[in-house]
């Protein structure tokens, strides 16, 4: 696949570089690596990136430092990583040196395409020469899977939409169900397709820093500000199109401006006077019943009518079932080649098991379940034991017996371990590893059997950041 985007990622964990490489290859990055700032200094000097990601804590300084030093040479987007939880005041800080993001690790590949993407875009509009951007391809507009009733139903939707290039799109559903994909064929099968199609996530930022990277800011607005002031994403995207996602979250000072600017197209930068009018269509997104929220006050009830003018509701994957196999055959094939895995596809009894699942976390839940059945999978078919789902409580036994010689667990634990969901199981294991390797993530993830993306984020779901007692040989 040829790359669209040059990546540098300063990082001292080499280990990191080799587990996100991969997937960011398939979402159309070359990605070169440094493990301090003096060699990724020289390879700046030698070409400039597209697009940074730098670990704030380094041997030889900061990577705010490398983003004030970035900011003064060129507009590539730059997300800094921290593997302690920032504060609001060091997010500020970063945001207002010119970070696009900050991220706590661990970070995964998906999630920094899912950022950076729409940001190279955005930083490439801006440029000197005037260009179109790349036309639609699975890297800007997935493919929606599957031919069951509902997805039917929205898929024609989706065609009468995209026919009107101006119309407001509400899209509604549960986390997980693939709003985002809906709204990129939105954006990509009408006529704005070879425009930029902007996301923010609004949930994910404070009403200020939410707020200037809607809309912009001019120079001297705030203490910190860019020198130049800095184009917003509404202004970035003229001709194309803006997903805001989770709407619902969005404060009230902040809705009241989305309305204004749904009513004539014009808005002002933060601390400017100058009206500036785009032509950008609207595509908001959110997991709550948005009219509740109008009748408890919460959101403008003449916003929710402005943005929900072509309403498209996402069916939850329990709606679909007759999808669920074409959707975990998707995934499984994407993830065998991410994962250089020789897994061809499921036994009838996993395919059984996934379709009968009530799939709480929807599509999103099957991706993840799907990536770790290609992860542990020993041979050419998944089975009921490599899927981490409740359902899988038969197989305890054999898992037990095929992990014990990576553990060495202690006398008593494999009782412990006896008439419990697959879930607790993984649990105790990855904790009795964590604690034996002193929690060299490294070694955990090579004695495991996964790579080190996947623990990290088995640990968080578990709250295992910290070391902690094994607590299976009390059980016993």
């Amino acid at each position: 696949m040829t790359s669209r985007h040059s990546l540098l990622i300063v990082d001292p964990d080499p280990s990191f570089l080799a587990d996100v490489t991969p997937t960011l290859g398939v979402e159309g990055f070359a990605v070169r690596g440094a493990s301090d700032l003096l060699t990724a200094r020289r390879l700046v000097d030698e070409r400039m990136p597209d697009a940074v990601v730098v670990e704030q804590r380094l041997a030889d300084g900061l990577g705010i430092d490398f983003v004030r030093e970035l900011r003064a040479r060129t507009d590539a987007p730059v997300i800094v990583m921290t593997a302690m939880f920032p504060d609001t005041r060091a997010v500020v800080e970063a945001v207002r040196e010119g970070a696009l993001d900050v991220l706590e690790k661990p970070v995964f590949a998906e999630r920094l395409a899912g950022v950076l993407l729409p940001a190279v875009e955005e930083a490439r509009t801006r440029g000197d020469a005037p260009r179109e951007s790349a036309p639609p391809s699975d890297l800007s507009r997935p493919p929606i899977i599957g031919d069951a009733g509902a997805i039917a139903a929205v898929r024609e939707q989706i065609t009468r939409v995209a026919a009107t290039p101006s119309t407001t799109v509400l899209i509604q559903g549960e986390s997980g169900t693939g709003k985002e994909l809906v709204a990129r064929a939105v954006h990509f099968d009408g006529r704005r397709a070879k425009r930029p199609f902007m996301a923010i996530n609004c949930a994910a930022l404070n009403e200020n820093i939410l707020e200037a990277e809607l809309f912009g800011y001019e120079k001297g607005s705030f203490t910190g500000a860019n020198t130049n002031g800095k184009q917003g994403l509404l202004e970035a995207a003229d001709g194309g199109s803006v997903f805001l996602d989770e709407i619902g979250e969005m404060s009230p000072g902040l809705q009241a401006k989305v309305l204004r600017f749904l009513q004539d197209s014009t808005f002002k930068r933060v601390g400017g006077v100058k009206d500036i009018r785009v032509d950008v269509r609207i595509i908001a997104a959110t997991n709550r019943e948005l009219w509740d929220d109008v009748r408890r006050g919460t959101f403008r009830k003449d916003l929710f009518f402005r943005l929900n003018v072509m309403p498209i509701r996402v069916p939850a994957l329990r709606e679909r079932r007759g999808d669920v196999k074409a959707l975990a055959e998707h995934f499984l094939r994407r993830f065998a080649v991410d994962l250089r895995k020789s897994v061809t596809g499921f036994s009838l009894d996993a395919l059984r098991m996934l379709e009968s699942h009530d799939w709480p976390g929807n599509v999103r839940e099957l991706r993840n379940t799907c990536e770790y059945a290609v992860i542990v999978c020993d041979g050419g078919l998944v089975e009921p034991r490599h899927l981490a789902l409740p359902e899988t409580r038969d197989a305890l036994s054999m898992t037990a017996s095929e992990t014990a010689p990576n553990v060495a667990a202690p006398s008593g634990a494999a009782l412990a371990l006896r008439d419990r969901s697959i879930k607790s199981v993984e649990e105790d294991l990855i904790r009795l590893v964590l604690n034996e390797t002193k929690f060299n993530i490294t070694r955990a993830s090579r004695e495991l059997g996964i790579n080190r993306s996947t623990l990290y984020a088995k640990m968080k779901a578990y709250g295992l950041e910290t070391a902690e007692p094994l607590e299976a040989a009390q059980t016993a």
